[in-house]
């Protein structure tokens, strides 16, 4: 979760007013502060290659009647990296707190109009009103390429490696590890990014200070939970098939002349991947594929792809719709508890949906249902 205090924490249990604002930045000077925002929409989603993003609109009026839509490279609210520092501002009666929600990179500007007038015979502008688009700093790694392809420039250190890749403050909340395997880096400079944060055991994950941590893939713990009485409004029920496969094949593992050493799959009930006339199945084959090292003969292989096919293909997963009060403290990747009539379930955060309304959608993936 993002930082709160525990009287905002107590205060998000129930209703309150929450609005957006931001602080522009260029090359690390802060242009504009406190910059009210309206029609924001601010998603986060976990499994997105560029995880957080979202749009807005200001509606600028300038004491002097000057234009400030955006019309050179050189502009305010030009996309040619300025970053805004957003916020969520949540007042509860009296108390009122100001939260950090990230740094983001601005990267379009879809519409920008102003309003002029003629004012002492000179042309003045009313008002200026500019959506803006704005994605998380990974946006700029996105667009970022290497040169030529390569590799890391030192393998003793994956955080320092990341680092250096990015060129973000790191916060390291994982412990260190060496540069393993033969990593090459080719065109994306995000995909490297991702390849290093594997060895860390996770994901990149930029936090509300616009430094970079790692998401891990395992869980933590259970950070908050939503109950009825509290912050729950609504909890419903999906299903998916990702990763849910009916046949494993092992390969060998030497890749430069790789075979099929053995296949298992389900014949029977709704994953079976032929119908008994020979036929394709109504769900057809969805084929989970491995190559272990020290597997290289085929009875090894069998023994594995029998014992694989299991695992791989039971229910991974339920992903469940919620609706809860606003709360700019939740962020991807919370563990948290969800009261349901008959029993409570313990899920991942996998993505949010906030917009200016007093209510934010996530989606929150149940382990096995």
């Amino acid at each position: 979760m993002r930082y709160g205090s525990d009287r905002l924490k107590n205060a998000l249990l129930g209703p309150v007013q929450q609005w957006w604002s931001a602080d522009l930045f260029y090359d690390s000077e802060r242009r504009l502060a406190d910059v009210p925002l309206g029609g924001v929409r601010f998603q986060e989603d976990a499994g997105a290659k560029i995880q957080q993003s979202g749009s807005c609109t200001i509606t600028w009026v300038d004491d002097f009647g000057a234009s400030m839509s955006p019309a050179q490279i050189g502009d305010v609210f030009a996309p040619f990296g300025a970053e805004l520092h957003l916020y969520s501002n949540v007042t509860a009666g009296k108390f009122s707190e100001r939260v950090p929600m990230g740094v983001f990179r601005i990267t379009g500007v879809p519409s920008a109009q102003d309003q002029t007038m003629f004012f002492r015979k000179q042309l003045i502008t009313t008002s200026s009103v500019i959506e803006l688009e704005f994605a998380e700093r990974l946006a700029r790694t996105d667009i970022e390429r290497f040169d030529l392809p390569g590799g890391p420039s030192q393998t003793a250190s994956t955080w320092l490696e990341l680092q250096r890749l990015t060129g973000f403050q790191v916060t390291k909340n994982v412990a260190d590890a060496p540069v393993t395997g033969s990593l090459t880096y080719e065109d994306s400079r995000l995909d490297s990014v991702y390849d290093l944060a594997k060895i860390l055991g996770g994901a990149p994950h930029m936090l509300s200070d616009g430094s970079l941590s790692i998401r891990t893939d395992a869980w933590g713990t259970v950070v908050d939970s939503l109950t009825r009485k509290d912050s729950l409004v609504k909890v419903g029920q999906s299903m998916t098939a990702e990763r849910t496969y009916n046949k494993v094949v092992v390969r060998s593992p030497d890749t430069s002349n790789q075979v099929v050493l053995a296949t298992a799959e389900i014949t029977s009930g709704p994953l079976r991947t032929v119908n008994p006339d020979g036929s394709p199945s109504p769900y057809g084959v969805v084929p989970y594929f491995a190559a272990i090292p020290s597997i290289t003969d085929t009875a090894a292989a069998q023994v594995y792809a029998n014992s694989l096919l299991p695992d791989v293909s039971t229910l991974q997963a339920v992903r469940v719709p919620v609706t809860e009060l606003i709360n700019p403290l939740r962020e991807r990747g919370d563990v948290i508890t969800i009261e349901r009539p008959t029993r409570t379930l313990t899920g991942r955060v996998v993505s949010i949906d906030r917009s200016d309304k007093a209510t934010q959608q996530l989606v929150v993936e149940v382990q096995g249902g």
